[in-house]
């Protein structure tokens, strides 16, 4: 079963690369929404949490899906 919060993490990302290619070529923009995932993953080990491989994979997803967008635009 997908969580709900995995979608997010998918869209997330997703939606970073896609807004950030209108300003950047399309693999600095999945670099910067992978960037986004990496560093929110980082943030949850800083803060005492437990950072998830499961969310790293959709964020990768959602990069994935992102420049795939670009691509075909």
């Amino acid at each position: 079963m997908i969580r709900r919060d995995h979608l997010l993490h998918a869209e997330s990302c997703a939606l970073i690369a896609v807004a950030a290619s209108t300003v950047l070529p399309w693999w600095a923009a999945g670099l910067l929404a992978l960037g986004a995932g990496i560093g929110k993953e980082i943030r949850d080990k800083l803060r005492g949490g437990v950072p998830s491989w499961t969310d790293l994979a959709w964020d990768c997803a959602g990069v994935l899906l992102g420049v795939t967008l670009i691509l075909i635009r």
